[in-house]
Parts: C-alpha cells; sequence; structure tokens
C-alpha cells in the first residue's frame, strides 16, 4: 500500500464540511491526480451531503457532474470521506456505502476516510482522519504514518479557517440542489485557502 496525501484544499475542505454540520453526518468524495507512483495524492475535497448521505438519484446526479469536472481537470474520483453524526464514532467500517464500493469499483487503490471527531477541535494539531484503502477486494486501514498532509503548515491554515468561520461559506451538493446558484465547486472557499497558505 501506498503513502496517502492529502493537500492543504482537500485536508481543510473535509474539516470545514465536518465543522459546519456538526450534528449531521456528512460526506464527499477527493479527487486525485493519476499516478503511476506508489503516492496516491488527493488535491481536492468535493463535499455531497448533509441531509441524506445515501439517497442515490441525488447521488448519481452529484457523481455525474463532478466526473465531468475533475476529468476537465485531469482529475479522478479516487476517495470517499465521511463524519459520523455520533462524535464518539469514527470506525472506518460503518462509513463503507454504495459510494465508496462505486468509487472502489472504477480507481484502483481508492480510500475510506473518516473523519476522526474526537480530534477536531478550535486548535488542530494532529491530522484527524482516519484512512483505509482498497486493496485484495475489501478496505484495509492505513497506518496513521502513512497519512501525509503537504504541505506541512496545513493544520495551521485550517485552524485559521476554523477561527474566521469559513465553514459558513463552504457549499456541499445539498446546498446546491436547494439553491443551484451555490457553487458546489466552491471557488471563493479554494481561493481563501491559497490566499491563507
Amino acid at each position: 500500500m501506498s503513502d496517502i496525501i492529502f493537500s492543504c484544499k482537500a485536508y481543510c475542505k473535509i474539516i470545514l464540511h465536518s465543522a459546519k454540520y456538526p450534528y449531521c453526518s456528512i460526506n464527499g468524495v477527493l479527487l486525485a491526480k493519476p499516478s503511476k507512483s506508489k503516492e496516491l495524492e488527493f488535491v481536492d475535497a468535493i463535499p455531497l451531503f448533509h441531509n441524506a448521505l445515501n439517497l442515490t438519484p441525488m447521488a448519481e446526479i452529484a457523481l455525474t457532474q463532478i466526473d465531468q469536472v475533475a476529468s476537465s481537470q485531469g482529475l479522478v474520483i479516487a476517495g470517499y470521506y465521511t463524519a459520523h453524526e455520533n462524535i464518539r464514532e469514527s470506525s472506518l467500517e460503518k462509513a463503507h456505502n454504495r459510494i465508496s464500493d462505486k468509487i472502489s469499483e472504477n480507481f484502483t487503490g481508492a480510500c475510506l476516510v473518516v473523519v476522526d471527531n474526537r480530534k477536531l477541535s478550535c486548535q488542530l494539531d494532529n491530522v484527524a482522519l482516519k484512512v483505509a484503502q482498497f486493496n485484495d477486494g475489501k478496505y484495509k486501514p492505513v497506518d496513521v504514518n502513512r497519512i501525509i498532509l503537504d504541505p506541512g503548515h496545513t493544520l495551521d491554515v485550517c485552524t485559521s479557517l476554523l477561527e474566521q468561520r469559513s465553514y459558513k461559506s463552504l457549499i456541499d451538493f445539498d446546498n446546491h440542489l436547494d439553491d443551484i446558484s451555490l457553487d458546489w465547486t466552491n471557488c471563493s472557499l479554494n481561493n481563501e485557502i491559497e490566499e491563507i497558505k
């Protein structure tokens, strides 16, 4: 299995999605650069839902649109992330669903990522993610030492965004479906992350 790298943008958007809806389960997908090396680098996170995570028609619409945008940028959907509603829950087993299955069918080495709610705070000092990678027909946990944040100051950037309450501007697909004028690609939030970096 390979090292799993999260760009500052991907990591921050996962955490901000979780912070925006602390009372709900949330999910989204992770975009990566196709690579033949042993590293898997997630360059972006696309927030999906916070109301009902398994609405198949909505998920199909979202994944089709995300795949088109990702392809135009030379990226692939290579991972699925979620945060459980219960703050004490961070199991990978309960995170597994149809979307993660579909991603593993289309991308070798796909990842399943769970936000470890117990590690979330206003001052982030640890990686708050658990990761499993698809290998030999099932998702297998990845050693925490193989989860890498790039660049090294990602936790400081994420802490700054949380302090500024930037999560309020994050748009997930649920928000977009309620008001299609809202940008689920989160261009303005992406720019804000880049400015802080």
